[in-house]
């Protein structure tokens, strides 16, 4: 038996045997203000992100460039009391990528017993599926939710989720899917070595390139007062082995596991994600194209001022500070014994100003530091504004 339905029996064998009261409204994907209805069973939505940037690489400047980096569309539809669907529809960057994000359609028949089908976003850490702008203080998303965990990953599959209360202030939920997995972009990219994300494409959800389904999973534990921890787990077999039914290559693997957190007290919200993949390379490729990657973030934001702001009643005032780091290449070289390189450290200092809750305008400084493949240390820094909105 394959080890991706051994997990998925044993997943759901556990979460069975769970006992207690369960509230599913409560998923993260339908955590949306949608503000017009169009009867008594749809409605529509949306964010919208623009934001300026100035940034400086070794001395060298492009200078000051703004960008309409997203406009979101949600439509949510409740067919029956047990029956939903939702989709999200993302421009980005204006119309230069315009893509479905997430298309989905939900049966309940448990609390803890939910069926899920169509373009979903793969639980694999908290930001891939809870990821818009308005939510958050900076501008620029997690290195390490872009680049190791690809976000925003969608994919076409379908699977289970739910939670349960096992207790007055403490749930547990799980999701599990099958999807059709990245593909041979991973390694076959314009940058010359190992990247996730570019193992993204349309064709993704439209078939799968080697017939055998990825497996994606997380286990999110929440107490009321604190917060929330997850695990998740990304696998599956990445590359186009046939051709009309004939192995023509290897299968190669990738994997990846996750763990995250998103813990509050008082007026303190202290979030972050750490994640390891390995990914399986062509042989002779290994130090040119990394095997081992590695990343986390951790962000503290501290809200230190509620109150009227100029017209705003009930404005915030945030300071916010994320540190992060990533290695794409972990390892040395063979003959030299020195560092491969490939790795970016970043801090990001941020002030917002939440004028209503669903409506932020965000000042931030960035300053990284870029060792590529040879090691050689590049640095760069920029300031940015921006503005995000629900409507």
């Amino acid at each position: 038996m394959s080890p991706r339905y051994v997990i998925i029996s044993i997943l759901l064998s556990i979460f069975g045997h769970l006992s207690a009261q369960a509230d599913t409204s409560a998923h993260r994907i339908y955590d949306r203000p949608f503000v017009l209805g169009f009867g008594p069973r749809a409605s529509v939505g949306g964010y919208f992100e623009a934001n300026s940037n100035y940034f400086v690489e070794e001395g060298i400047t492009e200078g000051l460039s703004f960008e309409a980096r997203r406009f979101n569309i949600f439509l949510f539809s409740a067919i029956s009391h047990n029956i939903r669907f939702f989709s999200e529809l993302e421009f980005e960057h204006g119309t230069e990528e315009i893509a479905l994000e997430t298309a989905i359609l939900d049966l309940t028949f448990d609390p803890f017993l939910n069926f899920r089908m169509g373009v979903l976003l793969p639980p694999l850490g908290r930001f891939n599926v809870e990821h818009d702008s308005p939510k958050y203080n900076m501008i620029d998303r997690p290195l390490v939710s872009t680049r190791i965990i690809p976000a925003t990953l969608s994919e076409v599959g379908a699977g289970f989720f739910g939670q349960r209360y096992l207790n007055r202030r403490n749930r547990i939920g799980y999701e599990i899917y099958l999807v059709n997995g990245l593909n041979d972009g991973i390694v076959s990219n314009d940058e010359a070595g190992t990247r996730i994300a570019s193992g993204k494409s349309m064709e993704m959800l439209e078939e799968d390139n080697n017939g055998n389904p990825s497996v994606t999973g997380r286990i999110k534990f929440e107490n009321r007062s604190f917060g929330e921890y997850g695990i998740s787990y990304y696998g599956g077999i990445y590359n186009s082995y046939l051709a009309e039914g004939m192995e023509i290559d290897e299968k190669r693997l990738l994997r990846i596991l996750a763990l995250d957190y998103d813990l509050r007290y008082k007026r303190l919200h202290w979030r972050g994600e750490f994640a390891s993949a390995s990914i399986q390379v062509p042989d002779g490729l290994d130090e040119l194209f990394g095997e081992k990657q590695w990343g986390f973030y951790s962000e503290l934001n501290y809200d230190y001022f509620r109150g009227k702001l100029f017209s705003f009643d009930k404005a915030k005032m945030i300071a916010a500070i994320r540190f992060e780091r990533i290695d794409l290449n972990m390892g040395t070289f063979d003959i030299t014994d020195t560092n491969i390189g490939d790795e970016t450290t970043r801090i990001t200092v941020a002030h917002s100003f939440r004028l209503v809750e669903n409506t932020v305008l965000k000042i931030v400084y960035q300053y990284n530091w870029y060792k590529d493949f040879t090691d050689n240390l590049i640095r760069s820094a920029g300031v940015q504004i921006g503005v995000a909105a629900y409507f």
